[in-house]
């Protein structure tokens, strides 16, 4: 028997196969590269308290509140000369999670308030009281 020798027609369909082939399986690898979660990467629950820690430089002791949906709470009193961490529960962030800082030294009149700060889920909030307030600083990381 002799071998049949491919037309060229032929050889045109064979490439063009292969080709649909090469391109379907690169598209099905492809779909699976997407953003996969890293195992490092922490829950962000937006329902998870807020870590907040207030350390106190100031020489009198200051009570903290925090302003949220139109209302203030008060968060704790922060002894003079020390640190303190607290948790603030997601009702305290408010739908908006825009919140303002407020701290009052007691047996002063002297008071000071943030600027309008924003907390995602999964940040905490740091607030370094001087002992001018007017010196104070904040951050959320």
């Amino acid at each position: 028997m002799v071998p049949m020798t491919p037309t060229p027609a032929l050889m045109i369909l064979r490439r063009r196969g292969l080709a649909l082939a090469l391109l379907a399986a690169i598209a099905a690898g492809a779909a699976g590269c997407g953003r996969h979660r890293v195992e490092d990467e922490p829950d962000t629950d937006p329902l998870a308290p807020t870590p907040l820690t207030v350390t106190n430089n100031n020489w009198l002791d200051v009570v903290v509140y925090i302003y949220h949906d139109g209302e203030t709470s008060r968060v704790a009193m922060v002894t003079a000369a020390s640190t303190a961490d607290y948790f603030l529960p997601a009702w305290m962030l408010g739908h908006s999670r825009s919140v303002r800082l407020i701290a009052h030294a007691v047996g002063s009149n002297s008071s000071i308030s943030t600027e309008l700060i924003h907390v995602q889920p999964g940040q905490f909030i740091e607030w370094r009281l001087e002992s001018d307030l007017a010196r104070s600083a904040v951050a959320v990381y």
